[in-house]
């Protein structure tokens, strides 16, 4: 795994996550990108991704973690799907093979956030591998500790 660029957040508030999220993302543009969220059950996986549907559409409102329908879908522009995708109450990797979420996944342009995708390492790692030919997309691992009931550690790194 190369790692192409990592920032750290330390300590953060749920406002300052709002403020750090919108400054970082005036800078990146997630176009054809996958954010694969890692942290423990009550983290704040979803409310990080949460975070980043209203500073991209701020029209669009978020129906909360998609654990029990796997993916909530949203429309950041007519031509750009955002896609919130948990993977926590899948078993297995015929579960995972049968959800057809790897379409939503290899989408063209999409915007692709994945909670607990750790729980299935070994399909998800060739996005980790150093840039193929046919890899268009942007990855960023995004890792979450909690550091008491209202902050967090945030860690973001890409890679190419």
């Amino acid at each position: 795994m190369v790692k192409k660029m990592s920032l750290a957040w330390q300590n953060c508030s749920e406002e300052e996550l709002k403020l750090k999220l919108a400054e970082w993302l005036g800078r990146t543009d997630l176009k054809d990108s996958i954010l694969f969220l890692e942290g423990e059950m009550g983290a704040g996986k979803s409310t990080f991704v949460r975070e980043i549907l209203r500073i991209l559409s701020p029209a669009a409102k978020s129906q909360g973690s998609p654990t029990f329908p796997l993916i909530q879908t949203y429309q950041i522009n007519e031509k750009l799907p955002f896609y919130h995708i948990d993977l926590y109450r899948l078993k297995n990797e015929s579960e995972l093979a049968d959800s057809g979420i790897e379409a939503q996944i290899e989408e063209e342009p999409a915007i692709v956030c994945v909670e607990w995708a750790s729980l299935f390492s070994e399909a998800f790692s060739h996005w980790f591998a150093p840039m193929l030919p046919h890899k268009k997309k942007r990855v960023y691992l995004i890792r979450i500790v909690a550091n008491g009931p209202d902050r967090r550690d945030y860690r973001i790194v890409e890679y190419p």
